[in-house]
């Protein structure tokens, strides 16, 4: 059995206060854990259980239960909770605690650390950098979306001990939260997609944003690198301008080349029923290279730009790029991230996980290529968490909506009057049906629907959405 921890390397690292009865029956020193959990319900005999708190719960109530599961310590903020005949770690904040001790641990084992943040697309691109690393190389990455300061931690401390490299997901709801992440990752390498308009009716401004985002290069080790979209101009713009002169910057782009250390540029993309092709050309360190037709089976420009982020850091990390390639071949598409559902009846995109003016944009193109040839139907929710841009914002999806040739666009959401302005100005020539709510969208659609469809769900997330794609992949 592996040994994560001593008992004295934990309070070290969350410099913690040791308490334990005189009843422990065992010699303190002799003592290691082999895991860490949060889960009464899963803690295993000789892990570390952490007593979070929450609005909701209280992970102090089961130190009782943990222990008699075999938690051989504790760590705790409240004293008063210590389980009689255990030991505990003492410490304001458990969730300060676990981070430092996430921090720790990338350390203590070298990994190399992937950290990426944006917008959108930033599930995507880890999933790709992930997957584009692992032919010879022990990848460990972030699960589902695990990407705040509780589920960043855990999945670095979950990190197998001879895991190589880590690619973690950083994601925020405000300033400070990407540079607290940032400083317990410590990237060796720093990836931002882009910086769009999510989340801007809590931040205010897209240059807002921007500084949220960039935050994440607080953390990035000396001779580290930054890579992002060279076509953001926003972001651009500013990493040239506030790069520390200890990192390095490394770039992708679809409109041009860059001249940066690292550079990976995409051209001559394409798109036909098994996916995306496209040509890269690859610049590191003076030397540069040219692959043909890489494929992913996946639809949209937005795609190719996360699979470039994979080219990018295996360029930095010294990885066989053509292995790469064969590995980019093995991506997945995921469930409401555009998502293509074939039936015996209709062919279904579940987009549906969450929704914003650049992941719109991306899923009517996507309408368009897997729907040649087909009736194109587009269900569309609103965009949240916009604030008063969210008027502007929805009609300039109207807007670009309205340049493709769908047979029906079928709204709900509070803005959809905007979607349809927008919409009428484009001069689209789509049927228009506007619904009170989702239940109505999915009941307007079966009215209409006809065998041979391509159907488009796409909205933020709480419209539901993802349950109607599923329920119309089931129907005979």
């Amino acid at each position: 059995m592996s040994m994560m921890f001593s008992l004295s390397e934990i309070v070290n690292a969350t410099e913690g206060r040791l308490i334990y009865s005189n009843n422990v029956m065992q010699d303190i020193g002799t003592i290691y854990v082999t895991g860490v959990s949060k889960d009464s319900r899963t803690i295993e005999e000789g892990q570390l259980f952490v007593a979070l708190k929450g609005e909701k719960f209280d992970g102090h109530e089961f130190c009782e239960e943990v222990k008699e599961k075999g938690a051989i310590v504790q760590l705790i903020s409240d004293e008063n909770k210590c389980a009689n005949g255990t030991i505990s770690i003492i410490v304001e904040d458990t969730v300060v605690a676990i981070g430092k001790l996430a921090r720790y641990y990338r350390f203590k084992h070298n990994m190399k650390t992937i950290c990426v943040t944006g917008s959108i697309g930033k599930t995507s691109t880890r999933e790709m950098i992930a997957l584009g690393l692992s032919y010879d190389k022990k990848v460990f990455s972030t699960k589902k979306n695990e990407n705040n300061e509780i589920g960043l931690a855990f999945t670095i401390l979950s990190a197998p001990e001879d895991t190589e490299i880590l690619v973690l997901e950083m994601g925020m709801r405000k300033r400070d939260e990407i540079s607290y992440l940032t400083n317990i990752a410590c990237p060796d390498i720093a990836c931002i997609t882009n910086v769009g308009y999510c989340h801007i009716e809590r931040l205010g401004s897209r240059e807002e944003i921007l500084l949220a985002k960039t935050e994440i290069i607080q953390g990035i080790q000396s001779g580290g690198f930054l890579v992002i979209n060279d076509d953001d101009e926003l972001l651009r713009n500013y990493c040239m301008n506030n790069l520390p002169c200890n990192m390095f910057l490394a770039s992708t782009s679809i409109v041009g080349p860059s001249k940066d250390i690292v550079s990976v540029n995409a051209s001559n993309i394409t798109m036909d029923e098994e996916g995306t092709v496209f040509d890269a050309d690859l610049l590191c360190r003076g030397q540069s290279s040219h692959i043909r037709d890489v494929r992913i089976k996946d639809y949209g420009i937005h795609h190719v730009r996360n699979a470039m982020f994979a080219f990018a850091c295996a360029l930095i990390l010294g990885i066989n790029t053509d292995k790469v390639t064969s590995q980019l071949l093995e991506y997945k598409q995921m469930a409401g991230r555009g998502m293509i559902i074939h039936t015996p009846k209709y062919t279904i995109i579940d987009d549906a996980y969450n929704a914003s003016i650049e992941s719109m944009e991306a899923a009517f193109a996507n309408l368009n290529v897997v729907g040649k040839n087909q009736r194109k139907i587009a269900c569309l929710g609103g965009m949240l968490e916009m604030g008063s841009f969210a008027p502007f914002l929805h009609e300039k999806t109207g807007l670009d909506c309205a340049n493709y040739d769908f047979d029906f666009v079928i709204l709900t959401g509070d803005n959809k009057v905007d979607f349809v302005r927008g919409y009428n100005e484009g001069k689209g020539k789509a049927k228009i049906i506007e619904c009170e709510n989702s239940r109505d969208v999915m009941d307007s659609l079966l009215k209409i629907i006809k065998p041979n469809d391509c159907i488009l769900f796409k909205a933020s997330n709480a419209f539901g959405f993802q349950k109607y794609a599923e329920e119309l992949s089931k129907v005979d």
